[in-house]
């Protein structure tokens, strides 16, 4: 697998037939080769991660799908696929499976070419400092709930919010998701540009059973070769 990091939570996935983008809304993309199948998913409708400006790409990628969450509203046709929360559908040789995000629309699971991936979208553990503490504790429940329903679950490699604005409490749906998967490797994604994050991180007594799996997301553009 080829991973590029585009910007913020947009990743793209390339496999042997296959190439999967994730919550693409601007940013350099890689030249994918034309020759594969190119899947465009969207976590949901927050400007941050879906812009229209994806279905430019039919241009230029004639074997190209959409795989959107049903808050985003545009028309329907034939290459586009809405899926809702905690449903599995098949498209070509994808499995993709959803959960239910603590903010707007799904996280997506993928399993394709022998490999499954996670990307969270804006499912995260959502505890704000000055929030009132019975909203925090609605949000903890909510995410623990979704995450107990993939406990114990093998990811080759997830993508998973790690966002600055949470302050001190920036590491909580991170942390959660890494204690209770089976994930080889991990993307931080949604940090806002603040890179020094992982690296915060890694230097916590919290993360010293996952640190060494933790990707070191500090570069726009940049690739990973993953075996």
């Amino acid at each position: 697998m080829k991973v590029t990091y585009i910007y913020h939570d947009s990743f793209s996935v390339e496999f042997n037939e296959a190439i999967l983008l994730f919550d693409y809304f601007q940013g350099k993309l890689p030249d994918f080769d034309k020759n594969k199948k190119l899947y465009v998913f969207a976590s949901h409708s927050h400007s941050d991660h879906f812009s229209p400006v994806i279905f430019d790409l039919r241009s230029k990628y004639k074997n190209i799908k959409y795989i959107l969450s049903d808050d985003i509203k545009v028309t329907k046709e034939k290459d586009i696929y809405f899926v809702k929360e905690n449903e599995t559908v098949y498209i070509d040789d994808l499995k993709i499976e959803t959960l239910k995000s603590t903010d707007l629309g799904v996280a997506f699971i993928i399993t394709v070419e022998g490999k499954t991936i996670y990307h969270a979208g804006d499912l995260n553990w959502w505890h704000w400092e000055g929030e009132i503490d019975s909203e925090n504790k609605k949000m903890e429940k909510m995410y623990k709930h979704e995450i107990e329903k993939i406990k114990n679950r093998y990811f080759d490699i997830a993508f998973v919010p790690l966002d600055s604005r949470q302050g001190k409490y920036f590491y909580l749906g991170f942390d959660e998701f890494m204690r209770n998967t089976n994930t080889k490797l991990t993307f931080p994604m949604h940090c806002w540009g603040d890179y020094s994050l992982v690296d915060k991180l890694s230097k916590m007594e919290k993360s010293k059973d996952y640190k060494d799996r933790i990707i070191n997301v500090n570069e726009i553009n940049r690739e990973f070769d993953i075996k």
